[in-house]
């Protein structure tokens, strides 16, 4: 084995001697390149000194103005107007010619209509590209500190070896995919330096919507910062490679690397786990041979999910790796006691010696400049690996997207028309959203149909994101459970969006007539013609479209009148007074309005609305998504913190109040559920809501407001404080709190239920959605007392084996018959349950709408 390992890691003297001559005709002196140390005039690494992203910026621009080999790409801007930039390396010739590589790896990303004589000669001039992402979760810092180092080592390296690998390959280094979250940590860090907060944690989210699930968002692209990485990688430089570097918890293995755990997707590639494999060999061969203990590899890690930054590449015949180092406090030394270490993860069940982790760490200090050295030993193995394997990586690439086209039907095709849509709107996004990953869309001849081949080099990525997911049920004993999913177990965005999608065969001549576009015509927006001379009074629109309630958020905004209404066929719609800015903005949000004379019979007033959204200083990733997704679409939610809520006297200020998915003992008691020791936060950001906060929310309904909760936190309205006859009949056994009963598993699943559409909050849905559901909630009502009134909106269906849509569900016995959303008329107010979030991650647009009628409910 070692004698394998030696030719693996060999490199050939010729290779070596056959370093461009530019490499080494202009080499970047290393007394005219500033190290990050000299730059900062701090030592990058020590304990408790951090670089801030402005600075890291700052340095990789004077790295790039001081050496040919560096240059500086502006990605675009952050969600906080920072610029989002990477880092490009290699030789001073690579980088004046690197539009011919960029065009060569888009090429072989494409290889249709090349022979292979020609996909060998691309593979033989081209350059292996290396994306190396850093920092995506802002406490994870240590990425964004070596990376400083790691490009001063490829600026001013002058060993024949490192010259070779610049010549094979250029690398785009990402010093951070989320600035502004590791401004916010870093400034965090150093204010509570000294004191017992150090290294300890922030009380908001550390970006400015979606916090940890900035790395859930890779194929649904609803972020800035993902949106600026994904034009760069499907439309600019085609990387062959991506390294995505992360941390992990304190107390478990030092390094996380290649091969994943199981279970696998189907439709990836192998040849992408054997690229992946093949780097990750490297990796530990270089991690142990400088002696770096506790590395392991098939470890919590799946290779099902494509959710995540280079995750979402492997159906796109991308290689793709992550790796994961364990964590200090920020930049504090941590003193792990070898008593400490456990495993408890998948791979790793206890903290022991196995062949997957063959060298333990014994424990001790462990450092951000640890967490570094780590780090910068994994990039160096990746750079060798593709420089290594320049031209089978670059073949393989060329391989699996050939591959892709050939195994599929040619004749395949999924169809979305539009004008079988419910939303339109929405259907149309779902089209732009394939067109924005690199996806090849074309419209049908009569121009009512987008068509999505299958037989594309992103086929498979096609067939994954519109097909229906079935979890594999691996097991590692013959008795044992399933290995559960890293994240969620269905991510089907027809389901998840309410669009109609449907695999179709297309003759020969549709397919000819079908054109490939560059951008997605949008539905026309506008007013109808009345063919009155004295012209409409009003305009309505049916309300079964989300861009329904922006038309009406921007009109209330701007001061005109919008109502309610049921119009002739009894379907609910809204309706605009006829407004000079209604024209354009019903262009703006593509919705075509119908004219009326006269104010439909029973049109009800809308109010505007006062939302408040609650804000606990244990960051809860909902609210920021439940924030994001309400600006979206026009709403204007503020958040309220505890104190505002304790101090009561909320219907004065707000007119709903809405509790976004979080824990009852995170809300109330400003702890997470079985928490044991926690670092402290600083006295002014402590505690939840209280009794005093719970009594505050239910004087709020009395006097008439509206409390909207998502998921968990229903909890806080199931109990004595509020006394509704609802309980969740998942509940553990020792009071009301959920947990997850050894018999039900839904792991991030598509549930169907059935809506109740004569409700206002099941206004203008279809009887049937995909609701995704991750949480054991199942609501049981009973008959209410005489001053409350009860409604059931939205439940499961009575036979067990209808209720998996897309993903896995054990124990969907358990949910026949039971409610998924309720509601509750108490005093002048109400209260709306969802047992599940309509608003997950910004996905689940099928099911925003029951959250902006339930908004819209307080206004009526």
């Amino acid at each position: 084995m070692l004698k394998i390992c030696r030719s693996f890691l060999a490199v050939p003297l010729t290779l070596v001697l056959a370093v461009s001559a530019s490499a080494r005709e202009k080499p970047a002196p290393a007394a005219t390149v500033p190290t990050p140390s000299e730059f900062l005039h701090f030592e990058v690494g020590a304990d408790r000194r951090l670089a801030d992203y402005r600075q890291i910026a700052s340095y990789l621009k004077a790295l790039a103005a001081a050496s040919d080999r560096v240059q500086i790409e502006t990605l675009g801007k952050t969600t906080l107007g920072e610029d989002m930039i990477t880092a490009v390396i290699s030789t001073p010739e690579n980088l004046r010619n690197k539009a011919r590589y960029q065009e060569i790896a888009h090429k072989l990303a494409d290889p249709r209509g090349l022979t292979a004589q020609q996909i060998d000669a691309l593979a033989a001039e081209g350059k292996t590209i290396l994306l190396i992402t850093c920092n995506i979760h802002s406490t994870e810092i240590g990425s964004s500190q070596m990376a400083m180092e790691w490009a001063y080592k490829l600026a001013t390296a002058q060993d024949p070896e490192t010259l070779r690998r610049l010549n094979d390959s250029i690398v785009l280094l990402v010093p951070s995919l989320n600035p502004d979250g590791q401004i916010m940590v870093t400034d965090w860090y150093r204010k509570y330096l000294g004191t017992k907060y150090e290294g300890g944690p922030m009380p908001y989210l550390y970006h400015h919507y979606v916090g940890h699930d900035d790395n859930r968002d890779w194929f649904m692209l609803t972020q800035i910062e993902t949106k600026n990485v994904s034009r760069m990688v499907y439309h600019e430089w085609f990387p062959q490679f991506w390294l995505d570097e992360h941390q992990m918890g304190y107390y478990g293995p030092r390094i996380y690397i290649p091969p994943n755990a199981d279970p696998v997707a189907k439709l990836v590639n192998p040849l992408v786990h054997r690229g992946n494999n093949l780097m990750g060999a490297d990796m530990g061969w270089r991690l142990e041979e400088a002696g770096k203990s506790g590395v392991i590899f098939g470890y919590s890690f799946d290779a099902y999910w494509p959710g995540g930054t280079r995750n979402t590449g492997w159906w796109k015949n991308m290689f793709g790796v992550l790796t994961e180092v364990a964590s200090a406090n920020i930049a504090t030394p941590i003193d792990v006691s070898p008593t400490e270490l456990q495993g408890g993860e998948k791979g790793l069940i206890n903290y022991e010696q196995q062949i997957n982790f063959p060298n333990p760490w014994p424990g001790g200090v462990w450092r951000l400049r640890d967490i570094m050295d780590y780090e910068l030993l994994v990039s160096d193995a990746a750079l060798e690996t593709v420089s290594k394997y320049r031209q089978e990586l670059l073949r393989g690439v060329a391989s699996m997207a050939s591959h892709a086209v050939e195994s599929a039907d040619s004749a395949m095709f999924w169809r979305i028309a539009i004008d079988d849509q419910r939303d339109p709107v929405t259907a149309t996004r779902l089209a732009a959203l394939l067109l924005e990953h690199g996806v090849e869309v074309r419209l049908s001849a009569d121009k009512g149909s987008f068509l999505i081949a299958t037989a594309q080099p992103y086929g498979r990525f096609v067939d994954e994101m519109l097909g229906v997911q079935r979890y594999p049920e691996v097991k590692t004993a013959p008795n044992g459970g399933i290995l559960e999913p890293y994240d969620v177990a269905a991510w089907s965005l027809p389901l998840m969006m309410g669009v109609k999608a449907e695999r179709i065969r297309l003759g020969p001549g549709e397919q000819q007539s079908a054109t490939p576009i560059q951008s997605i015509p949008w539905p026309a927006g506008g007013l109808a013609s009345s063919g009155s001379t004295s012209g409409p009074k009003f305009y309505s629109v049916p309300d079964h479209q989300n861009n329904v309630f922006a038309l009406a958020n921007a009109m209330q905004a701007a001061g005109s009148q919008v109502f309610a209404a049921r119009t002739a066929n009894d379907a609910p719609a809204y309706v605009f007074a006829a407004d000079a800015q209604l024209a354009a903005a019903a262009e703006k949000f593509h919705l075509q309005l119908q004219p009326h004379a006269d104010l439909p019979q029973g049109a009800v007033p809308l109010k505007p609305i006062r939302i408040a959204l609650y804000k606990s200083y244990i960051p809860a990733i909902d609210e920021g998504w439940t924030r994001f997704v309400l600006e979206q679409y026009g709403f204007a939610p503020k958040n309220i913190e505890n104190k505002e809520v304790k101090a009561g006297n909320l219907k004065s200020a707000y007119d709903v109040i809405i509790l976004p998915d979080s824990s009852r003992e995170v809300i109330v008691d400003g702890k997470r559920r079985g928490e044991g020791f926690s670092q402290e936060f600083p006295p002014e950001y402590a505690g939840g809501i209280g009794k005093e906060g719970l009594h505050a929310l239910h004087e709020f309904v009395e006097k008439g407001g509206t409390l909207i909760t998502l998921a968990n936190a229903s909890d806080v309205v199931i109990g004595e404080e509020f006394n509704l006859p609802v309980r969740n009949t998942l509940a553990a056994a020792e009071g009301r709190r959920t947990a997850q009963p050894a018999d039900f598993n839904v792991p991030g699943s598509l549930l169907r239920v059935y809506v109740d559409t004569n409700h206002p909050v099941g206004y203008g849905m279809p009887s049937e959605v995909a609701a995704f559901v991750d949480s054991p909630i199942a609501f049981q009502t009973s008959a209410p007392p005489p001053d409350v009134q009860r409604s059931v909106i939205a439940w499961y269906p009575d036979d067990a084996k209808d209720i998996l849509v897309s993903g896995y569900a054990r124990g969907a016995e358990r949910l026949q018959r039971k409610a998924a959303a309720v509601a509750f008329t108490v005093g002048k107010g109400k209260i709306v349950m969802f047992g599940f979030r309509v608003q997950h991650r910004a996905q689940t647009e099928g099911t925003f709408q029951l959250l902006f009628n339930a908004i819209t409910w307080a206004g009526m």
